[in-house]
């Protein structure tokens, strides 16, 4: 216990302050009152961080990527120009999509049909930061391309098989030449800024000198900082994932049937037209300090 005194317009003012012995722990009541003093603290679940991300995402590795990418924006005279700024990256989804929350019983246990497992369907997403969508690019697991797959796509979805079901060098340079080229047309040879991870397909040295000989600077993103320095991974594909899982609880609900390889390019692409919105591509190059650009300094960096 504490104790002081203090004399205010000739009245003495006593007051005694409570203080826990430290070998006493925290209670339920304190932690509740502390909460309520603080009103700018809230309760939050932490997101999951892999070692990997956690390490390659402190200061000095960021901050050398954005001095590297200053340098780049200022020499191709691109700070004023965010509709030739894109961010490339690729997003797995299957068939067994994630149920939403109900409201059930305290004793219910409560369960949620979905298709059960899958292979896995990669969308080759791309977004500028003047807020313009490239359109989806599927690429299904297969031999053989059918038109099938293609059910429901909107105009300008475009998709492609491999055995895995995700992108390769073969598949990313098609990508490039064949869908993300006529997207951006009409540049007048103004150089593009092309933002990507350091995946092999997307290093390839003919790769690399296409993209020079059609004035397009791809810049690579540091590895395992896609997290907070990729645009359509800050901002875009989470929402993308929940809009497909809600797609897919619908369609089941509604149809009482399971969702299929001929289904997924229909809800996916819904999803994607949903979730790389210009808000949202506008909101996720903001995030990431790219446009408007900010000098990313160690008090922005989460």
């Amino acid at each position: 216990m504490d104790c002081g005194t203090c004399k205010v317009h000739g009245f003495i003012w006593i007051w005694v302050i409570n203080i826990k012995p430290r070998n006493e722990e925290l209670t339920l009541r304190w932690f509740e009152g502390f909460i309520k003093r603080w009103l700018e603290l809230r309760v939050v679940k932490p997101r999951s961080l892999e070692t990997q991300r956690a390490k390659c995402g402190f200061v000095a590795n960021v901050e050398k990527y954005f001095a590297s990418l200053e340098q780049v924006v200022h020499k191709y005279n691109l700070q004023d120009k965010p509709h030739l700024i894109f961010n490339f990256d690729e997003k797995g989804i299957t068939l067994n999509h994630k149920p939403p929350n109900v409201v059930s019983g305290i004793e219910c246990n409560t369960s949620s049909v979905t298709s059960g497992r899958s292979s896995t369907t990669t969308i080759l997403g791309c977004g500028s930061a003047s807020g313009f969508a490239v359109p989806p690019y599927f690429v299904f697991e297969g031999k053989r391309m059918l038109n099938e797959l293609m059910n429901g796509a909107t105009p300008g979805a475009v998709g492609a098989v491999s055995e895995s079901g995700w992108s390769n060098t073969n598949i990313f340079r098609q990508y490039l030449t064949d869908h993300f080229l006529k997207y951006v047309s009409g540049r007048n040879n103004n150089n593009i800024l092309l933002l990507l991870d350091g995946h092999e397909s997307h290093v390839a040295v003919d790769i690399i000198e296409w993209a020079q000989q059609h004035h397009i600077i791809i810049h690579i993103v540091p590895a395992h900082t896609s997290h907070i320095l990729q645009p359509l991974d800050v901002g875009c594909y989470g929402p993308l994932q929940r809009i497909y899982d809600n797609e897919c609880h619908k369609t089941m609900r509604q149809n009482s049937s399971v969702i299929t390889r001929y289904n997924i390019c229909e809800l996916a692409d819904k999803a994607y037209q949903k979730a790389l919105s210009p808000e949202n591509l506008q909101s996720a190059f903001r995030k990431t300090g790219i446009y408007p650009w900010i000098k990313m300094s160690s008090t922005k960096i989460n």
